[in-house]
């Protein structure tokens, strides 16, 4: 591309300027300067924009023609998913319940003292819920099966010095129900015993002695009633603990004396704890001998 530049010279005014102060160079001269030329663009075959005249004009103006090679790019609408408030409301839902399970097993509330009318309250109303139970109706229905009276006919003074009547009874401990029935051919023994909150050797979980302590007790007397002089002592206790057993729930302890090697003052007998499902909790095998020269109380 070929650019002209017009320069002008100096010419004097009047006679009495000097020649030297102007150059003598012809009117017009021309200087070229070659350059790149400009590369088009897409846009140079459209016709320039018309400008506006007045304010108004701005207003009323047609825009300007859409860029033919402008292609525009349309972004998908995202539609918002229900998941991240599902998974809100569910871990809500569960931190809560274990929470509040938690706060019952750790800080549970506090127990009934035995003997006051909030326990005796409490041992009718667990009562009630055992006598609703499909194997409490099916041991009393069939007359194979006899209640034994236990530590019913005993004294409440007697009662007292009795470690499960007396400092691990009331509704808090063993004494909110508890019940025995003995088959009257085979002499097995079947128990039905509420295990209460304050016989917790762990937050929620029973104390081993306790449990230790059922299964003595039953296991002894379904030995003691093989027995012809209706007593007798524990000369040794094996237990294996199979699963926790948890307060505040029903249990069935279950004995069965071993007539195998049985005599009149020795007999082995076998136990099982275990829930109203029928998992084992603990087994359990004990032998029970008559003392010779130790009187006990007779059954």
């Amino acid at each position: 591309m070929i650019t002209r530049i017009l320069l002008r010279a100096c010419q004097p005014t009047s006679q009495a300027t000097r020649p030297s102060q102007c150059l003598r160079v012809p009117e017009l001269a021309l200087r070229y300067y070659s350059t790149s030329p400009i590369p088009p663009t897409p846009n140079d075959h459209l016709p320039p924009p018309t400008k506006p005249i007045d304010l108004r004009s701005q207003f009323n103006s047609t825009p300007e023609p859409a860029n033919p090679y402008f292609i525009p790019i349309s972004t998908p609408k995202q539609n918002r998913s229900l998941r991240p408030y599902i998974y809100a409301a569910l871990f809500t839902i569960l931190g809560l319940t274990v929470g509040q399970y938690m706060r019952l097993v750790v800080l549970p509330p506090p127990l009934p003292e035995p003997h006051t009318k909030e326990d005796i309250l409490m041992t009718e109303w667990l009562s009630k819920q055992a006598e609703r139970l499909p194997l409490v109706q099916s041991l009393d229905g069939d007359p194979k099966w006899e209640v034994w009276p236990g530590y019913h006919r005993l004294t409440d003074e007697e009662r007292k010095h009795i470690l499960t009547t007396g400092p691990m009874g009331g509704s808090r401990g063993l004494g909110g129900y508890r019940q025995t029935w003995q088959h009257n051919v085979t002499g097995e023994c079947v128990s039905v015993i509420w295990v209460g909150g304050a016989v917790a050797g762990w937050p929620g979980v029973a104390h081993g002695g306790a449990t230790a302590s059922l299964m003595d007790e039953t296991m002894g007397h379904c030995a003691i009633m093989k027995f012809p002089v209706r007593t007798g002592v524990t000369a040794n206790l094996e237990l294996s603990y199979l699963k926790p057993v948890v307060t505040n729930a029903f249990y069935v302890l279950r004995a069965l004396p071993v007539m195998d090697g049985a005599s009149e003052r020795k007999m082995w007998v076998t136990g099982r704890l275990e829930t109203l499902e029928g998992r084992a909790c603990v087994e359990a095998k004990a032998l029970f001998v008559v003392p010779k020269k130790l009187d006990t109380r007779k059954y």
